[in-house]
């Protein structure tokens, strides 16, 4: 199993299964480890304390907006069989109120 980081390309995770963490590289936190995206989200808005947030919203945003840049991104990792999907958001102030409004319900 691998897992990379989408923000900065560091490798996460390499032979065992990811676990929530903190990329070696840039030091962003990655969430999730859901066979569903919406999942994933969801288990990284309550790892954060977003509490006003929706997994469902706040995935189909990830996979619409490209905000890697700001620091905000989700991918799998790479595994035989089923693969778990991530999100990874910077350790940053601004990217983290970015994840929180992506994730706002309308």
């Amino acid at each position: 199993m691998r897992l990379e980081c989408p923000l900065c390309g560091a490798v996460v995770s390499d032979g065992p299964a990811p676990v929530p963490g903190r990329c070696p590289g840039c030091g962003a936190r990655y969430e999730g480890g859901g066979e569903r995206p919406h999942d994933s989200a969801a288990r990284a808005l309550t790892a954060l304390g977003i509490v006003d947030g929706d997994g469902d919203r706040l995935a189909r945003a990830l996979f619409e907006a490209d905000d890697a840049a700001r620091g905000v991104a989700i991918t799998s990792d790479r595994r035989d069989g089923f693969y778990a999907w991530w999100v990874f958001v910077a350790d940053d102030p601004e990217a983290i109120a970015l994840l929180a409004e992506r994730a706002r319900p309308e």
